[in-house]
């Protein structure tokens, strides 16, 4: 097991400060980092595998750092968008070269090798030139080489990006897997209903700096306050109910019903009086999930910056 902890981190780029007094710590389960385009998902998690030097603060595993520490750095598993992969070799000859990078033995690393190809869908693929991949594909090698050691942390960078749903939900199945077993594994994604699904806690960064973490409902109430929006589907006269209820409603396109109440206790006193009314509630569902509002909000105030 290992524990990454970023320390008052600032970084960026020449004269571009990217991230600001970013502090995190991460013990081992699934952790969902997410914000707009521009926010500084990509920047901290070369900062975090040990690849760019903060300006500013420390980034530890462990108690040890991954930009000055060689044992350190090699604990990360990184899959960014660039996977440092030989576009002139096959896949299995990348995967053979970072087995020696990563010091493992060659017999075990052959069937280390075959586990990851076989994980990602790649067994197919092995004997073809990276350059000759598709962007899903090439997605899939740079994943297998970031679990080619089995690195106790992992940071990808939207590693769902490119891959079909049925890949998708493997690798969501075996990222779970790994961290029931003390895997750290930090993801960034922008498919948020998989991130609700997948995230032990979500960290949203906005601008550089942390904007909220915790369980996604948590978050969201954080951040925006304690409102839902409600959609309820059932039988009898639900507007006419819930104006009698005090609560104003709107129709949505499809049909149902969408009414906002101040918190979870108040959508169940809600389905209580829309009872005693006489209406038949068949279901009542959050109309997005905790993240999505969250997203959109912090999308409409980088949009309205940017604009300034």
């Amino acid at each position: 097991m290992a524990t990454l902890t970023a320390e008052n981190v600032c970084a960026g780029y020449r004269n571009n400060v990217v991230l600001r007094d970013i502090n995190l710590e991460y013990d081992p389960g699934v952790h969902i980092l997410v914000g707009p385009n521009g926010s500084g998902k990509t920047t901290a998690f070369r900062v975090l595998s040990g690849i760019l030097p903060p300006t500013q603060g420390t980034v530890l595993v462990n108690g040890k750092t991954p930009h000055r520490q060689a044992d350190a750095k090699s604990a990360i598993g990184l899959a960014g968008h660039r996977s440092a992969l030989a576009h002139r070799l096959s896949v299995v000859d990348n995967l053979r070269y970072w087995a020696r990078v990563l010091g493992l033995a060659s017999g075990p690393s052959e069937a280390r090798i075959a586990d990851v190809l076989a994980l990602l869908g790649l067994e197919g693929l092995a004997d073809e030139r990276v350059g000759s991949l598709s962007r899903g594909q090439n997605q899939r090698v740079g994943l297998a080489k970031a679990f080619l050691g089995r690195p106790p942390i992992l940071l990808l960078d939207e590693p769902m990006s490119g891959l079909d749903p049925t890949m998708a939900e493997q690798l969501s199945d075996h990222l779970k897997g790994l961290a029931d077993h003390g895997h750290t594994i930090v993801t960034s994604t922008h498919a948020l209903t998989e991130a609700h699904r997948l995230a032990d806690d979500v960290t949203v960064l906005h601008g550089g700096r942390i904007a909220g973490r915790g369980e996604p409902a948590a978050l969201r109430a954080a951040l925006l306050g304690s409102s839902y929006r409600l959609q309820i589907r059932g039988t009898g006269d639900i507007p006419a109910a819930l104006e009698r209820l005090g609560h104003r409603w709107e129709r949505q396109r499809t049909g149902p019903i969408v009414v906002e109440v101040a918190s979870e206790k108040a959508a169940e006193i809600l389905v209580a009086g829309l009872v005693g009314q006489g209406v038949g509630v068949h279901e009542v569902v959050p109309v997005r999930n905790p993240l999505e509002d969250v997203y959109l909000r912090l999308q409409k105030e980088g949009t309205a910056r940017d604009t300034k």
